[in-house]
């Protein structure tokens, strides 16, 4: 296999014509290559199982003794410019298209299974969630950028495999998850030592496009720098052996990423289920681990625990725990194997009580650290089905009230149709108030009717969100931001108990019921309202109606005024003007205005069944 010329070279490609008979392509040919449409490949290599599309197209051109952006044309790759020296593909190595498969077929023997089998497409619903990919939008390949766990610019490499392939690139070392080569038992690599930049990725700040005027070879580096085209030979990078549990631990995840069955505390899950836990995990892992003792006894290599240790630094100097950091996959092998031994016990672990053990002392540790910040970083990792039952169950008391929710006998009558979302003011301020000290009463009222939900039945946050009909982030800013404040949990759920059985001795009403019975009012009928102000000799307003609608749903249903239909319709103002302008009317509203509004509104209710 020839090496990299540090000059432009002007090979002779042998292709085939469309009679079949060969075409001897020389300089002239070459310069012409653009506008002569697809040919098929003479000498083709056959691409290696498991092997990246971009490597391929590197040792077809090393094969063909051409640049590689001549092959790359050759064979119909998608282009966004083909001028120059430089060819510049789209969704390279990413997702092929329809016309991309069919020019490859014409070029080549190759099926269109195997040329999809060399993009990462190939990993969509396991390891890789595409479906926010649109190949007409450039700017949806950069959200799959930053949002995945994806190198799709640039790979990370183990020197053993180079050596021996003499130069094959598998697509999974494009993965987030590529930590260590489960053959060599290595740790892989990212950064080219001689550059310092990505492997594969072409300049040091943004990828680069294909050559169509000097040749590659797949074992070295390639990388532009200010004093040329780095020459590194990959094959020599210093390697860093590993356990064979860890590299057991990252074929078992390969496996996954290829479609393989696999469980979640032993219930089955899909792949992609399996990696969103991963990703949660992840992000759990990275924010806990200062606080964690687990972090510093963890079987990894040296390299693996420094680069854990400043992950954890650059946490700490991050306003408010990073949780932009947190979103993206870890960086570099290191870092990503220190992360994926951490979560090991946790997505293997065999049933409920395994995976009790092995998230506790993280889910605490993120606990202690959630108490210096104002807001939970972690919200964007919430937890779902095995995984975000065992929170519930471990989380400690002082970082989530929920986890000390007990059902009180006295309550067993008391259903969640029967909490409002707001709890009543009176019995807010004799009862709770005390206990959320520093805290805005409408703030303080909506956490104790969350409160009170997990009392009536409901087994989660989440739950208590969708049963009261809650906007389920502003809940949650509400339950991170005051949870906090509760000094005496144990008094704090007494005092619940305690509204909960005010409640229950009041005229049982149904506000789910009326939520639904008023869940179209977003105006109230100008003839009605019309009624109500004339004699006060005060003008009705579109937005008056509007207003009026708010008013009368918060009041029949004790519910947030910013949850109301009227509220939620509302696109022409701001959410500050609208507030503002609503307490305005709020505080003014005359009280036989107030008092025909309720009677209007009882009427709507009352023959659906509510009295």
């Amino acid at each position: 296999m020839s090496k990299a010329a540090a000059e432009p070279l002007s090979p002779v490609l042998p292709v085939f014509g469309g009679d079949g008979a060969v075409v001897q392509a020389g300089d002239a040919d070459i310069e012409r290559f653009p506008g002569a449409g697809v040919r098929r490949l003479a000498l083709v290599v056959p691409p290696v199982e498991g092997e990246s599309f971009p490597s391929w197209v590197d040792r077809l051109a090393a094969d063909h003794v051409v640049p590689p952006g001549v092959i790359a044309q050759a064979l119909g790759v998608p282009a966004r410019a083909n001028t120059g020296s430089i060819f510049k593909p789209v969704l390279y190595g990413v997702v092929p298209t329809a016309a991309g498969l069919a020019a490859a077929g014409v070029a080549t023997d190759i099926t269109p299974g195997q040329m999809a089998a060399m993009h990462l497409s190939r990993y969509d619903g396991t390891a890789l969630d595409f479906t926010a990919l649109d190949a007409a939008r450039g700017s949806s390949v950069q959200k799959i950028s930053n949002r995945q766990w994806v190198l799709l610019y640039a790979s990370r490499a183990c020197p053993c495999c180079l050596a021996d392939s003499d130069g094959v690139w598998p697509l999974w070392w494009h993965l987030g998850i590529a930590a260590c080569c489960p053959v060599h038992r290595v740790l892989l690599t990212e950064i080219c030592p001689a550059c310092g930049i990505r492997l594969r990725q072409g300049y040091g700040r943004r990828p680069s496009g294909l050559s169509k005027a000097r040749l590659a070879d797949p074992v070295r580096c390639g990388n532009h720098t200010r004093q040329g085209r780095c020459e590194h030979d990959l094959r020599d990078l210093p390697t860093e052996l590993v356990t064979r549990e860890l590299a057991d631990w990252q074929a078992q995840l390969l496996a996954v990423a290829d479609g393989s069955p696999v469980q979640l505390a032993g219930r089955t899950v899909t792949g992609r289920e399996w990696f969103t836990a991963l990703e949660g995990l992840s992000a759990l892992v990275r924010f806990a681990a200062p606080a964690c003792p687990l972090a510093d006894s963890l079987s990894i290599p040296e390299v693996a625990r420094r680069a854990l240790a400043a992950d954890q630094e650059a946490g700490r100097r991050r306003t408010g725990g990073a949780p932009a950091a947190l979103r993206t996959m870890p960086t570099g092998p290191a870092l990503t194997l220190a992360v994926l031994t951490a979560v090991e016990p946790i997505l293997t672990a065999a049933d409920d009580d395994g995976l009790d053990a092995a998230l506790s002392p993280w889910a605490r540790a993120a606990a202690t650290r959630r108490r210096t910040l104002d807001h939970n970083v972690l919200r964007d990792f919430a937890l779902h089905g095995p995984l975000g039952e065992a929170l519930e169950r471990v989380a400690p008391h002082a970082s989530r009230v929920a986890s000390v929710a007990r059902p009180a006998p006295s309550l067993a009558t008391l259903t969640v149709r029967r909490v409002p979302q707001l709890m009543d003011e009176h019995d807010y301020r004799d009862l709770i108030a005390e206990h959320l000290p520093g805290t805005a009463e409408h703030s303080g009222r909506r956490l104790a009717a969350l409160a009170l939900a997990r009392l009536a039945g409901a087994t989660s946050w989440p739950q208590d969100d969708r049963e009261l009909q809650v906007d389920p982030e502003r809940a949650d800013r509400v339950a991170d931001v005051l949870v906090g404040r509760i000094a005496d949990l144990e008094a704090f759920w007494r005092a619940i108990t305690q509204a909960g059985e005010r409640l229950l001795a009041r005229s049982p009403v149904d506000y789910a019921h009326r939520r639904a019975a008023l869940a179209h009012l977003r105006e109230v009928p100008h003839p009605v309202l019309f009624a109500l102000y004339r004699p006060l000799g005060l003008p009705v307003t579109r937005r008056r109606r509007q207003l009026a609608a708010i008013w009368l749903w918060s009041h029949l249903t004790s519910g947030d005024f910013k949850d109301a239909p009227g509220w939620v319709a509302d696109e022409r103002a701001s959410t500050a003007s609208l507030t503002e302008v609503y307490r305005r009317f709020r505080r003014a509203l005359p009280d036989p205005v107030a008092e025909g509004l309720t009677a209007y509104g009882t009427a709507l209710i009352t023959p659906k069944g509510e009295a």
